[in-house]
Protein backbone atom coordinates (compact mmCIF):
# COMPACT_ATOMS: atom_id res chain seq x y z
CA UNK A 1 0.00 0.00 0.00
CA UNK A 2 1.78 2.92 -1.14
CA UNK A 3 0.53 6.62 0.14
CA UNK A 4 0.83 10.16 -1.98
CA UNK A 5 -0.71 13.28 -1.04
CA UNK A 6 -1.77 16.18 -3.66
CA UNK A 7 -1.63 20.04 -2.99
CA UNK A 8 -3.96 22.24 -4.83
CA UNK A 9 -3.95 25.93 -5.26
CA UNK A 10 -6.42 26.34 -2.80
CA UNK A 11 -4.56 24.49 -0.05
CA UNK A 12 -7.04 21.68 0.02
CA UNK A 13 -5.25 17.88 0.70
CA UNK A 14 -6.26 15.05 -1.74
CA UNK A 15 -4.71 11.56 -0.28
CA UNK A 16 -4.45 8.72 -2.60
CA UNK A 17 -3.78 5.65 -1.13
CA UNK A 18 -2.74 2.74 -3.89
CA UNK A 19 -3.67 -0.88 -2.52
CA UNK A 20 -3.28 -4.08 -3.45
CA UNK A 21 -6.03 -5.65 -6.16
CA UNK A 22 -7.62 -7.75 -3.32
CA UNK A 23 -7.72 -5.09 -0.77
CA UNK A 24 -9.67 -2.84 -3.18
CA UNK A 25 -11.64 -5.78 -4.76
CA UNK A 26 -12.80 -6.00 -1.04
CA UNK A 27 -13.63 -2.51 -0.19
CA UNK A 28 -15.55 -2.44 -3.56
CA UNK A 29 -17.66 -5.45 -2.66
CA UNK A 30 -18.30 -4.09 0.61
CA UNK A 31 -19.64 -0.43 -0.33
CA UNK A 32 -21.84 -2.14 -3.29
CA UNK A 33 -23.14 -4.14 0.09
CA UNK A 34 -23.70 -1.18 1.70
CA UNK A 35 -24.92 0.59 -1.09
CA UNK A 36 -22.54 3.59 -1.11
CA UNK A 37 -19.47 4.54 -3.51
CA UNK A 38 -16.58 3.89 -2.45
CA UNK A 39 -15.56 6.83 -1.24
CA UNK A 40 -19.05 7.00 0.82
CA UNK A 41 -17.30 3.58 2.18
CA UNK A 42 -14.36 4.55 3.56
CA UNK A 43 -15.46 8.26 4.49
CA UNK A 44 -18.31 6.46 6.57
CA UNK A 45 -15.84 4.00 7.75
CA UNK A 46 -13.37 6.19 9.06
CA UNK A 47 -15.45 8.39 10.77
CA UNK A 48 -16.50 5.50 12.43
CA UNK A 49 -13.56 4.58 13.27
CA UNK A 50 -12.24 7.91 14.23
CA UNK A 51 -15.51 9.87 14.74
CA UNK A 52 -14.47 13.89 14.98
CA UNK A 53 -15.65 14.75 18.08
CA UNK A 54 -15.50 12.10 20.56
CA UNK A 55 -18.80 12.23 23.07
CA UNK A 56 -17.64 13.31 26.52
CA UNK A 57 -18.27 10.33 28.60
CA UNK A 58 -19.95 12.01 31.83
CA UNK A 59 -22.71 13.64 29.57
CA UNK A 60 -23.97 9.66 29.69
CA UNK A 61 -23.82 9.14 33.59
CA UNK A 62 -27.23 8.61 33.48
CA UNK A 63 -27.13 5.06 32.71
CA UNK A 64 -27.31 5.13 28.49
CA UNK A 65 -24.68 2.69 27.01
CA UNK A 66 -21.99 5.05 25.51
CA UNK A 67 -21.35 2.63 22.96
CA UNK A 68 -25.06 1.93 21.98
CA UNK A 69 -25.53 5.95 21.34
CA UNK A 70 -21.91 5.96 19.42
CA UNK A 71 -23.59 3.37 16.88
CA UNK A 72 -26.74 5.68 16.66
CA UNK A 73 -25.02 8.43 15.83
CA UNK A 74 -22.59 6.62 13.37
CA UNK A 75 -25.84 4.68 11.69
CA UNK A 76 -27.34 8.32 11.55
CA UNK A 77 -24.80 9.58 9.66
CA UNK A 78 -24.26 6.73 7.30
CA UNK A 79 -28.53 7.26 6.68
CA UNK A 80 -27.39 10.82 5.65
CA UNK A 81 -24.58 9.87 3.43
CA UNK A 82 -26.54 7.30 1.67
CA UNK A 83 -29.92 9.05 1.41
CA UNK A 84 -29.15 13.15 2.03
CA UNK A 85 -32.53 13.87 -0.51
CA UNK A 86 -34.31 12.51 2.07
CA UNK A 87 -33.67 13.88 5.28
CA UNK A 88 -33.11 17.19 3.13
CA UNK A 89 -37.14 16.47 1.59
CA UNK A 90 -38.47 16.03 4.98
CA UNK A 91 -36.97 18.92 6.67
CA UNK A 92 -38.35 20.89 3.47
CA UNK A 93 -41.64 19.38 3.41
CA UNK A 94 -41.64 20.34 7.11
CA UNK A 95 -41.19 23.65 6.31
CA UNK A 96 -43.52 23.60 3.77
CA UNK A 97 -46.48 22.98 5.93
CA UNK A 98 -46.01 25.56 8.09
CA UNK A 99 -45.76 28.23 5.44
CA UNK A 100 -48.74 26.93 4.30
CA UNK A 101 -50.76 26.69 7.51
CA UNK A 102 -49.31 30.31 8.48
CA UNK A 103 -50.64 31.48 5.28
CA UNK A 104 -54.66 30.07 6.17
CA UNK A 105 -53.99 31.53 9.35
CA UNK A 106 -53.59 34.80 7.87
CA UNK A 107 -56.60 34.59 5.12
CA UNK A 108 -59.18 33.78 8.28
Amino acid sequence: MALQHQYDDDDSEDLQIHLVPELRKRIKQAAEESHLSVQEYIESFLEQTYPAEPIPLQKYQDGLNLAAIQDVLAYRDELQRAHPDVFWNTLEEIYQMREERLRELDQR
